[in-house]
């Protein structure tokens, strides 16, 4: 079926141009990014609803609630106070001192600029994210995001608040103190926000040679499979060529992956449960708790 190969590239490619849309309309820079995102997001669960990959991952509407959650309080709440009161206030701060950092390109076209963000910036949460599989304080963060025993759009929103606190500081604060601007911050934001959404669907999409360009979910299943051996792999974002290039990249030909989630049989489900976990005795100690 042309759906399958075209969902991904049609989605992400009307994301972005429904956020030039809008900005050429007028709209604020502050709401426009969010607009875009949140129509893709509507419009990716209705494809979840019409050619899923598996029946039994279609989520509960009490993992409704908990990915709602997660999303207003870490995914929104979260970046926006650390995007306030650390990147501005630092920068304010330097600028105050006389110290100017402008080193980001901005005389480059929007489009060159945006590849260059997700390049540079995926390959610092690259190996930050290897270091949460392999490094036990961050792992037993990191956890929180393995616990689910399914892939679907709305849970690749839940993140420790801690982790998604250190996502920042390694792929938007840097790129802010270095002189980014904020429409390359929001056209990377609606690239990022909509690539995870597909990354987790439970989509039966097919990418033929794109899954050695992009981190879909025909990779990224993998990751989240309970097997140690395959899900310690694909630690890219969005530009899968990371792992290529580093030796972690992993989708075998004609198998499919099986359980998902960790092997702990009592880890915390709800989300406020799972804010204190990492911080538990019961909660993994290193990766290969999940074996």
């Amino acid at each position: 079926m042309l759906a399958r190969v075209l969902v991904y590239p049609a989605l992400l490619l009307g994301a972005l141009l429904l956020l030039a849309a809008l900005l050429a309309a007028g709209m604020p820079l502050a709401f426009a990014p969010y607009v875009a995102a949140t129509v893709a997001a509507v419009v990716l669960l209705a494809v979840e609803r019409w050619m899923p990959y598996r029946r039994e991952w279609q989520p509960t509407a009490s993992d409704f609630a908990d990915d709602s959650l997660f999303l207003l309080l870490v995914q929104l709440a979260l970046p926006l106070g650390l995007m306030w009161l650390t990147a501005f206030g630092v920068q304010r701060a330097l600028g105050g001192a006389g110290v100017v950092l402008a080193l980001w390109p901005q005389h480059w076209p929007i489009a060159a600029q945006l590849v260059a963000k997700i390049v540079l910036g995926d390959f610092l949460r690259y190996w930050l994210h290897r270091a949460a599989h392999t490094w036990t304080p961050l792992w037993r963060l990191h956890a929180v995001h393995h616990q689910p025993e399914k892939l679907y759009t709305t849970n690749v929103f839940r993140f420790h608040p801690f982790e998604k606190a250190l996502q920042f500081l390694c792929d938007t604060l840097p790129f802010v103190l270095i002189g980014i601007g904020p429409e390359v911050l929001a056209y990377y934001f609606v690239f990022y926000a909509v690539s995870g959404l597909l990354q987790h669907c439970d989509c039966d999409i097919r990418l033929g040679w794109l899954n050695y360009v992009v981190s879909g979910p025909e990779v990224h299943r993998w990751h989240h499979s309970r097997r140690v051996a395959e899900s310690n792999h694909n630690y890219a974002h969005s530009f899968v060529v990371w792992d290529l290039v580093f030796g972690t990249y992993f989708r075998p030909r004609n198998a499919e992956v099986e359980r998902l989630g960790l092997a702990v049989g009592d880890y915390p489900r709800r989300f406020l449960a799972q804010l204190g976990a990492p911080f538990l005795a019961r909660a993994p100690v290193g990766r290969d708790d999940a074996a």
